[in-house]
């Protein structure tokens, strides 16, 4: 099965697809060369045929057939149970940002089952790789940011180890959008946490290119700026 889909991959390829994605995603796979809405219509095609097969067979040879796992694995017919299998041994492969986010926007079971899935992602909430703790803080912004969890979201934001570059990303990305669908919290949050002074004013910085925050809220958290941060 697999070798078929490499050979789709191979009839699908765009002129300077490789080469854009290659600028814009670092640490990769090597590139096809492929759109990403063409693997979306790739996932759904094996989701009606035997997506077990694929997962079983599928091999992470390139960034694509990677992206493919992940939307398939998310999005496949099957119990929240066996996604988790399935996430299990995905999570600890992810080594760029956009099979990550790929992954984190297609795990809509969460509207679902958003119980179970907060009892999953926190499996990783102490853990020190990179794209752990980013999958813990994205999947906090895509799902979880409403009137029952906001308040669990910040103590947990607050909590996770941030040492790389995409860990403190996520963070930053998701305390930025809390700002604009809960001012109040949020500040109350950025006056008062442990993040580090570099996520401190990623946050802020991220806050202040918002076009979904008030020119006053974006005036009011630089208040909130820490000084003498290290670059990372």
């Amino acid at each position: 099965m697999i070798e078929d889909v490499k050979k789709v991959f191979e009839e699908n390829i765009k002129v300077g697809q490789k080469e854009f994605n290659m600028t814009i995603i670092p640490n990769s796979l090597p590139h096809y060369g492929i759109p990403t809405s063409k693997i979306r219509n790739f996932a759904k095609k094996i989701n009606k045929e035997d997506f077990r097969l694929f997962l079983k067979e599928c091999d992470r040879s390139s960034y694509e057939m990677q992206v493919l796992e992940g939307f398939v694995l998310a999005s496949a017919p099957m119990t929240m149970e066996e996604r988790f299998y399935y996430l299990d041994h995905f999570i600890p492969s992810i080594q760029d940002w956009a099979v990550h986010d790929g992954l984190v926007s297609t795990l809509k079971c969460t509207k679902k089952y958003p119980k179970e899935m907060l009892q999953y992602i926190l499996k990783y909430k102490d853990s020190q790789k990179e794209f752990e703790v980013r999958f813990v803080a994205i999947m906090l912004m895509a799902y979880y940011l409403n009137d029952s969890y906001i308040d669990f979201v910040f103590e947990i934001l607050d909590q996770l180890h941030l040492e790389k570059y995409y860990a403190k990303m996520g963070v930053a990305w998701c305390t930025a959008t809390a700002m604009a669908l809960y001012p109040n919290r949020t500040i109350r949050f950025l006056e008062m946490n442990h993040l580090d002074d570099w996520t401190q004013n990623k946050t802020i910085s991220k806050i202040r290119e918002s076009f979904r925050i008030s020119k006053d809220l974006k005036e009011k958290v630089l208040i909130f700026k820490r000084k003498s941060v290290k670059q990372i």
